[in-house]
């Protein structure tokens, strides 16, 4: 049971599967950020993000708001990993630094978990270009984890 999480569900697809590369359309925003799994294990997952032209802002370079929101995903991805399907929780800071213009086209965002405890998780992400090893933006954040649900 995923407790009605269609994220987690999607990322449960792909853990049971294959592993084959799996678009990751169960939100609006993630199909507008052209999201697609293409690797996990309990703790870390790889997301691919090729953003729709509304992301990107005035000197054709995307958002940085989107780019936070691809950093966040990819840390929140990879604490869905590891934490119980019953196990809710929630974004409680975010901490994103840019390093470069974030150009439109293929990314890659990886994300991992630092530490899980009993009531805060510590996570990492890293975005780069698909085509490049530069780091293009990293953040860290912190979770709450919130009580099981029944």
């Amino acid at each position: 049971m995923t407790a009605n999480n269609p994220d987690r569900e999607r990322i449960r697809t792909f853990l049971d599967g294959p592993g084959a590369p799996l678009a990751f359309n169960s939100s609006p925003l993630l199909r507008a950020l052209g999201t697609t799994i293409l690797s996990a294990q309990a703790g870390r997952i790889t997301l691919r993000f090729e953003p729709e032209p509304l992301f990107l802002q005035g000197a054709s370079v995307v958002q940085g708001g989107a780019v936070s929101a691809m950093l966040d995903f990819a840390m929140a991805a990879a604490i869905m990993t590891a934490v119980d399907d019953n196990v809710h929780f929630a974004t409680a800071s975010l901490t994103v630094s840019f390093l470069s213009a974030v150009k439109p086209g293929s990314l890659i965002a990886e994300g991992e978990i630092d530490r899980l405890g009993r009531r805060n998780g510590f996570a990492r992400a890293l975005l780069r270009a698909e085509d490049g090893d530069t780091s293009l933006a990293t953040a860290s954040s912190v979770v709450t984890l919130l009580a099981p649900q029944p």
